[in-house]
């Protein structure tokens, strides 16, 4: 099993969209899979309990979720089943109760997680904090996403968010950098500042930089909000479409097989 990380100390870089959008890519096209929500907020565990008319009459999170998971080892224990794509995907749901596991373990998830669990991949949707929960979700990824727009804050946020995971792990190395929100350059122009963002960004970041990019575009928070599908032959926004750019992110984590449609 291979597990994956959102992770970023800034709010508002997409962590919850793009855990949701490449697990319901995986499922759609044949992988089995478990998400994690490890963030009070509840954003990802909300998603899928709103698209579930069984699971929104009644909510199961106070019997089963991710605090009690980790509180008593017992993870399948407190995995729920919910439909997506026309299949089954599996989830850890949050829980304000983590509030009361600040001090846990850092490796508490790692441990939990080794175990002989029938998954192909694991995603992780942590808060925008640093703190032991996240700790635990950055030693138990073999993939840690950071998404980021062009700007001084989400440059700043980075700096600070890889430098450390490599004081405090010994994980950095499967630490990466994703291009969110992304508008192509209009111009070559080096003083245009989208320009300049985007050479900071390299020269700061280089190889940990993800070769793909997922655009700026309204399709994203259409297709968590109404649950609409995304097809190839969507809309193209900025020139990309949405479909090819989890496409490609898919590809980079390892999902082979490509759906046609999520």
């Amino acid at each position: 099993m291979k597990t994956v990380a959102f992770s970023s100390i800034k709010g508002g870089t997409g962590k919850s969209s793009l855990c949701i959008l490449l697990a319901n890519y995986a499922t759609a096209a044949g992988s089995r899979v478990l998400v994690i929500d490890l963030d009070i907020q509840n954003s990802t565990t909300f998603y899928y309990f709103a698209g579930s008319a069984d699971l929104s009459a009644s909510d199961p999170t106070d019997r089963k979720n991710v605090a009690l998971a980790m509180q008593t080892g017992d993870l399948p224990g407190n995995i729920i089943s919910v439909p997506v794509n026309s299949h089954d995907l599996s989830l850890l749901p949050s829980s304000f109760s983590l509030v009361n596991l600040r001090a846990i373990a850092e490796r508490t998830l790692k441990r939990l997680l080794a175990a002989d669990l029938p998954f192909d991949y694991c995603f992780i949707d942590c808060p925008p904090t640093f703190d032991n929960i996240v700790l635990n979700a950055v030693n138990a990824a073999q993939l840690i996403i950071t998404p980021a727009a062009f700007s001084t804050f989400d440059y700043k946020g980075a700096l600070f968010y890889r430098d450390q995971i490599e004081r405090d792990t010994t994980n950095v190395d499967a630490w990466r950098l994703l291009f969110n929100f992304y508008r192509p350059a209009r111009t070559h122009n080096p003083d245009a500042l989208r320009n300049q963002y985007e050479a900071a960004f390299r020269s700061a970041f280089g190889d940990t930089i993800i070769p793909a990019s997922v655009p700026e575009t309204t399709l994203i928070r259409r297709y968590i909000d109404t649950r609409q599908h995304l097809t190839r032959t969507t809309q193209k926004p900025q020139g990309v479409t949405v479909f090819e750019a989890i496409t490609e992110l898919a590809a980079y984590v390892g999902i082979s097989s490509s759906p046609e449609r999520f």
